[in-house]
């Protein structure tokens, strides 16, 4: 079992390197497009606002988001959290790559009106809440596997109000996981401008 966790974690480590490698190949082509072209103070580039949690003057600043994102996810896979985390922080990345490297492409076309692409605002308000959804989802996490660790070094007297409170939190996850799993189907159902 030791052996399969083992394996596991260095396909994610390789898989994360080869990440790592697109991220900077993809940095470089963003740094030599914002050398040309160019941004006035008060006119950001707006693209897909819900993959991105504020907005940037230039291609590197979404870039700088990302790396955010990848030493997140990087932190979920080695402190080996649950795989609903790491899934999450996986589909955020590639999603955030799969739409700069998408912009990138057309704008070495000459395709600038990419750059504008916006989203309506009740889907923005939807990303938002669900941000929040997977944020309470991880504390709650945290907090079942801080009791389940104060469980295991517990006398007997305090065990069966410690496994009490643990249902109780894995009650609030369930209901808050069925809240999030309708907000992911309702950001799916909306259509994009």
């Amino acid at each position: 079992m030791a052996e399969l966790k083992q394996s596991e974690l260095s396909s994610y480590h390789l898989l994360l390197k080869q990440l790592k490698d697109q991220l900077c190949d993809l940095s470089k082509r963003c740094v030599k497009l914002d050398s040309k072209i160019k941004q006035t103070e008060n006119h950001c580039f707006v693209f897909e606002i819900h993959l991105f949690s504020k907005r940037s003057l230039s291609l590197a600043g979404y870039i700088k988001q990302m790396e955010k994102t990848f030493n997140s996810l990087q932190d979920a896979i080695n402190k080996e959290l649950p795989e609903v985390l790491i899934k999450h922080e996986c589909e955020l990345f590639v999603g955030q790559f799969h739409v700069l490297l998408q912009l990138v492409q057309g704008l070495e076309k000459g395709e600038a009106d990419l750059l504008y692409k916006s989203y309506s605002s009740p889907k923005e308000q939807i990303y938002q809440q669900l941000q929040k959804q997977y944020q309470y989802e991880h504390r709650l996490l945290n907090m079942i596997s801080e009791q389940e660790e104060i469980l295991a070094g517990s006398e007997s007297a305090q065990k069966s109000y410690i496994k009490e409170k643990i249902e109780a939190l894995k009650i609030r996850y369930q209901k808050c996981n069925t809240f999030t799993q309708k907000l992911e189907f309702k950001l799916e159902d909306i259509k994009d401008e």
